[in-house]
């Protein structure tokens, strides 16, 4: 018979992320946010008092059920949850977390205090701190990148499909269509010469109705990378390049402005809808691939 004891333990996480607090509220509070860098939740019930409840594990390894409670929420400014963590039938460990944001000059610094009690040994402080890391890291790619001595903005994710078929994505107009633009646009393609020098018109949609003509020049054509630009202003370079890696793929979405101005101007915007699009576009992979 396995010796019961527990261990209590408690660490603390510091990260600078260069967005603004809402945004990294966003990331936490938000379930497609969320779903960018954390097992996506089968409940999201957001609220003090409000459940979230996921399950899931790597391939062929055991199931981690994760189950927790909002005890106080300060929209962009502190977030504490109870949570239970348990492996297969097993408890491993219940814990309570708090997260602050803090603004700082270039952005935010987020704090990560997890006091736990682990159980029988089937985890560890040490293993909960060094997976904390790995999550927090994952959180501050679904934030993307900003660079703005060049002007950029950087988003990068990694799906479970071959580069054929995100190069589907991209040439068949009928698929790109249906994943282009932040959630709730729809597009009506009036012109799409895939070459390079070919012209790329179309009308986004937003969710009111409103219509936002676009014209692109496509200067650049491969299985690896796809160069265009918004002709259309804002004007900006947009590069699309795709990356083999462990079994999927790695996409990076670079978007570079013209301007300083224009990029100060769009980055809180753009963001944001850049991680939408390629939320939409893991979306339409999944059901491709399925």
């Amino acid at each position: 018979m396995k010796q019961r004891y527990t261990n209590h333990s408690t660490f603390q996480i510091e990260r600078i992320y260069r967005a603004t607090p809402e945004r990294v509220f966003a990331a936490w509070s938000d379930r497609s946010s969320k779903a960018r860098w954390f097992q996506p939740a089968e409940e999201f019930d957001f609220r003090i008092g409000g459940r979230e409840f996921s399950r899931g594990g790597p391939p062929g390894g055991p199931v981690y059920t994760f189950e927790a409670y909002y005890q106080e929420i300060l929209p962009n400014e502190r977030l504490v949850y109870t949570y239970s963590l348990d492996q297969g039938e097993i408890r491993i460990s219940v814990s309570i977390a708090t997260i602050e944001i803090i603004p700082t000059i270039d952005g935010v610094k987020l704090i990560f205090t997890e006091q736990g009690t682990f159980l029988d040994g089937y985890d560890t402080p040490e293993q909960r701190e060094h997976g904390t890391n790995v999550m927090l890291d994952l959180l501050g790619k679904s934030l993307g990148e900003s660079n703005a001595a060049t002007f950029e903005l950087v988003s990068r994710r990694k799906f479970d499909a071959s580069r054929n078929l995100v190069n589907r994505a991209w040439t068949e107009p009928e698929l790109l269509a249906q994943w282009w633009g932040p959630n709730g646009f729809t597009n009506t393609f009036h012109t799409f010469d895939f070459r390079p020098g070919g012209i790329w018109e179309y009308t986004m949609h937003s969710p009111d109705g409103t219509g936002f003509p676009n014209r692109s020049v496509f200067h650049e054509i491969g299985p690896e990378c796809i160069v265009l630009r918004h002709e259309s202003r804002p004007n900006f370079i947009l590069t699309f390049t795709i990356e083999v890696v462990d079994g999927g793929t790695e996409i990076t979405f670079r978007q570079t402005f013209e301007t300083e101005e224009e990029y100060n101007k769009l980055k809180p915007i753009c963001e944001e809808a850049n991680e939408q699009n390629l939320d939409r576009l893991g979306s339409l992979l999944k059901r491709l691939y399925e």
